[in-house]
């Protein structure tokens, strides 16, 4: 593994200012691709969202969670790289078990091409705080589809990274396969894909990809002077060989990743679920944050929390009224909005030392999120 190169005045690896761009009107977007965006959030939120559901509607939901995760990783990774790859790829799995000369020809030089691929893409998820991500064994016994299986140290979600190794997978070989995951202790887990049906198939619908409709802001940071990242970050720690990132303030681990995969997600939660998940998700998050929060003091004025929110990629807040007996906040480029609904009934509970209270709120077609909590 080579030594990841770190910015020489704020210490941010050099690699996510090349790859990512803070905005000024609160979205994070893809250097490569400015309409795709992403978010700084902490990653815990995953896996504690998903199980506040399962305990609140009394079901599992990793299976579809995985599904639904797994179906757009392989799409992305079919239309991130050359078709030669992926078809060179699939052409070689054709003589897996072809022991002669032929078959270890063809193979040769396409096993270079998957094990550069897999060790790009462990880079960035190492980068982008996913955990630390290692070959498995198939890699040295010549296994015939060695990519099947992979170590990974302190993932930044189990069912979100094993979605992303089974949809990795099903693009290289373009065969269906499901996936299982072995807790090996400390955090560390053996991931291993196998061809399969999916134990469960979700209703198949015409779901476009989110354009965000991003609209301009003039959101002002103080920027590093080597690699232009906003100067806060600095107060975000960066462990690149081990694949996280800690909140120095608070000890939160963080993440960056797609907000459309969770929204995704979270569509097909309520599609195979019901029309009452987005209610469930609500009181999961709020759950969540009042649990981590504690008594933190969360009064704070709306330019204090529009920077937290636009450093998170999370959008541009433009409107913030607070009293004893209402949270009013508006929100321009907003993304994940249940997951702000939650956020903000929460800080707002916590602020006036509720136990519960009432919300609304509305996402509008050009972006815009309107929340109103109020005291019970």
């Amino acid at each position: 593994m080579k030594k990841t190169e770190l910015c020489s005045d704020c210490g941010i690896p050099l690699m996510i200012g090349k790859e990512l761009s803070w905005e000024d009107n609160g979205v994070i977007t893809l250097r490569r691709s400015p309409l795709n965006r992403m978010v700084f959030y902490e990653s815990r939120v995953i896996d504690n969202l998903f199980q506040g559901i399962e305990r609140l509607i009394g079901l599992p939901i990793e299976h579809i969670v995985i599904e639904s995760r797994r179906r757009d990783v392989r799409k992305y990774i079919e239309r991130s790289f050359p078709g030669w790859v992926i078809g060179s790829l699939r052409w070689a799995g054709k003589y897996a078990d072809d022991p002669g000369l032929l078959g270890r020809a063809i193979r040769r030089p396409a096993m270079q091409v998957g094990k550069a691929l897999t060790l790009r893409v462990m880079e960035m998820g190492r980068l982008y705080g996913y955990g630390r991500a290692e070959l498995g064994e198939g890699w040295e016994r010549d296994d015939p589809f060695p990519w099947r299986e992979s170590l990974v140290r302190h993932p930044y979600s189990v069912p979100f990274w094993s979605a992303d190794a089974l949809g990795s997978a099903e693009a290289i070989e373009g065969v269906e396969q499901w996936v299982k995951y072995e807790s090996l202790g400390e955090e560390t887990y053996r991931v291993t894909t196998y061809p399969s049906e999916h134990p469960v198939e979700l209703k198949e619908r015409l779901r476009r990809r989110k354009k965000y409709p991003f609209k301009p802001g003039n959101i002002a940071f103080q920027r590093c002077p080597s690699c232009g990242l906003p100067l806060e970050l600095s107060r975000y720690r960066w462990y690149p060989e081990e694949g996280i990132i800690i909140d120095t303030e608070n000890d939160w681990r963080m993440s960056i990743f797609g907000p459309q995969a969770l929204e995704a997600v979270l569509d097909d939660l309520e599609s195979e679920l019901g029309e009452d998940i987005p209610r469930v998700v609500v009181e999961a998050q709020k759950g969540y944050i009042k649990s981590r929060t504690g008594q933190m003091n969360w009064r704070r004025s709306g330019t204090t929390f529009n920077k937290l929110t636009a450093l998170r990629g999370m959008g541009n807040i433009t409107g913030f009224e607070a009293d004893e007996k209402h949270l009013s906040v508006r929100i321009q480029n907003a993304c994940l909005p249940l997951i702000m609904v939650g956020m903000a009934q929460a800080l707002y509970e916590i602020a006036l030392g509720l136990e519960d209270s009432t919300y609304e709120w509305e996402l509008s077609d050009d972006g815009d999120l309107d929340i109103i909590v109020k005291a019970g």
